[in-house]
């Protein structure tokens, strides 16, 4: 009955998902704002070209430690697009104010000496910061000549003098040297956040540059964005955390729910113990896998108070604790939400039943696979027209920088949707679908609640994105988590795992298709061909016979 079932509705959930991804495809630039991101130069490339900047003023990078990644100024794109819209915003951003960077450091083990480079994703300078000692020895000039290091540096840098104006300047006295630290910005070019708010203040374009000794030590080229904005971003990001952490709490009460479960029924139904260890072991090799390959971004947080290996030392039992507490994760809610499902949705456990029984490519497990696929068109169409109509009639708003915009700073950039898509399914579907969903409908006995509650946590769990009003993506997600709860309780949990896969990949996807980078652009090729991996899997299954129907075990 299971597989027939899903045979009867792979067709119109197909032509759906069709509808859904046709939608996706046409209408994505009208629901996402895309960021003008070229990535003319990569990971090394950044760091040799900020290398050769470095040697070229006379430091030496021996015996130091480097690290290479990629980020925004995050207020100022905000401010960019928020203000201007999104088509100037771009274009500002992809030529004369520097929003996206490379950040190149290079620090030793316990010092305070390090040196940062900041580059435009073209390979343009646009930031540098040696930090030394406090006691460090340098000359002792007087601001006027000090002025005149910092103006020569300027022109180095090909900026035009006769178009700044000083706006800032100080100077400090250490005990083995002086600094001085001068402030310019591009005049008649103030750009305002509120025109009918005369003290909400305005952007300007600065340049930095900080004299230590007779040496630069530091220079910045950026948008100096008007405090009250500033303030008032980081007050309604603040609500974001607050709707993420109150969800995050219930989601482990959740957990807690299920380890009890575990302990209490597992043992008085027959469950797949062996199939559950197997998916837990590899959720641990993949989180370990998933560290490793983000250690670029992680090596960057690196605080000098801590000598390196140390730090070194920490990230890999973090790691392993991590893993051990994902994988810990998952087979309670996995082998708890098999025992609940059981007894509330037995026909939703086929494709669990025939991998248990090593029927990995059965037509049950086939038909999921491909209904995963219809679920995930459908899933990308709803969520482009959702923000394709709160953009317009609505005044919903995100910035153009996707979550996952720093892939690009990874080891292996195609290798992050393989493990972060596959355990976030696995994750997120076993604990608000699979044992939230059969847990509420056997003790509430109302399926709408029992849809409902779990999807609401879900939703607002991901409130921390940068998605303004902070609770649209909580409705959005919560709508989500309602049509993934229906496929779950309508035909096989594995139809969930594979649409939520296959939506993350494609979002992992779109930072490297876009790219004019070729490394990048076949990362991008990749991820989109592992998404395709399930589809494979259902390819095969359809052309076979058989399959295991989930038991039919009467609810207590």
């Amino acid at each position: 009955m299971s597989t027939d079932r899903l045979r009867k509705g792979l067709l119109p959930w197909s032509l759906m998902g069709i509808v859904g991804l046709v939608t996706f495809i046409m209408l994505f630039r009208s629901a996402f704002p895309i960021a003008s991101l070229d990535f003319k130069v990569d990971r090394n490339e950044a760091g040799r070209l900020a290398a050769q900047f470095l040697e070229g003023r006379g430091l030496n990078l021996d015996d130091y430690i480097n690290s290479n990644v990629f980020g925004s100024d995050e207020t100022a794109a905000i401010f960019l697009q928020k203000t201007l819209g999104m088509e100037k915003a771009n274009e500002l951003m992809s030529g004369e104010i520097p929003v996206w960077r490379w950040r190149c450091r290079w620090f030793r083990s316990a010092e305070k000496e390090e040196m940062i480079v900041a580059l435009a994703p073209d390979g343009e300078l646009i930031g540098f910061n040696h930090a030394i000692e406090e006691e460090a020895e340098g000359a002792k000039l007087s601001p006027d000549s000090a002025r005149v290091t910092a103006e020569g540096f300027l022109a180095e840098m090909g900026v035009d003098l006769a178009g700044l104006e000083e706006v800032e300047t100080s100077s400090e006295e250490k005990s083995n040297r002086t600094d001085h630290y001068f402030n310019w910005k591009v005049k008649d070019y103030e750009m305002e956040w509120r025109p009918e708010d005369p003290e909400a203040g305005e952007a300007t374009v600065r340049y930095s540059v900080r004299i230590q000794g007779d040496e630069v030590g530091y220079y910045r080229h950026y948008l100096k964005v008007p405090e009250k904005f500033s303030r008032s971003i980081e007050k309604e990001t603040g609500y974001g955390v607050l709707l993420s952490i109150v969800s995050f709490v219930l989601i482990i009460l959740t957990i807690i729910a299920a380890a009890i479960m575990a302990m209490l029924r597992a043992r008085k139904i027959d469950a797949p113990w062996k199939l559950f260890i197997a998916i837990a072991i590899v959720t641990a090799v993949l989180t370990l896998l998933n560290a490793f390959n983000s250690f670029p971004v992680i090596k960057s947080g690196y605080q000098t108070e801590l000598t390196y290996g140390t730090y070194v030392g920490m990230l890999i039992a973090g790691a392993v604790i991590g893993a051990l507490a994902y994988a810990l994760w998952i087979l309670l809610t996995g082998l708890s939400g098999h025992v609940m499902a059981q007894e509330t949705y037995p026909e939703s456990l086929g494709s669990i039943e025939d991998m248990r029984n090593g029927r990995v490519a059965s037509p049950k497990i086939a038909y999921s696979c491909l209904m995963g696929y219809g679920l995930a068109f459908l899933f990308l169409g709803y969520i482009t027209a959702f923000y394709v109509v709160g953009r317009k009639f609505l005044g919903v708003w995100l910035p153009a920088e996707s979550p996952y915009s720093n892939v690009v700073s990874y080891y292996v950039p195609f290798l992050v949707p393989l493990a972060i898509s596959l355990l976030a399914a696995l994750s997120e579907e076993f604990t608000s679908r699979l044992f939230s969903i059969s847990f509420l409908k056997r003790y509430l006995k109302i399926t709408p609640l029992a849809l409902l509650i779990p999807a609401v946590i879900w939703a607002f769990a991901h409130s921390s994105y940068q998605v303004y009003p902070v609770y649209v993506r909580g409705i959005e997600l919560t709508i989500g988590g309602l049509i993934f709860g229906y496929f779950f309780i309508k035909y096989d949990i594995l139809v969930c795992i594979v649409a939520h896969y296959v939506v993350d990949a494609v979002f992992f996807a779109t930072p490297l298709l876009r790219s004019e980078n070729n490394y990048f652009r076949i990362s991008g090729i990749i991820v989109i061909a592992l998404g395709a991996l399930p589809l494979v899997l259902g390819l095969v299954g359809m052309g076979r016979r058989g399959g295991t129907e989930a038991p039919d075990v009467p609810a207590v």
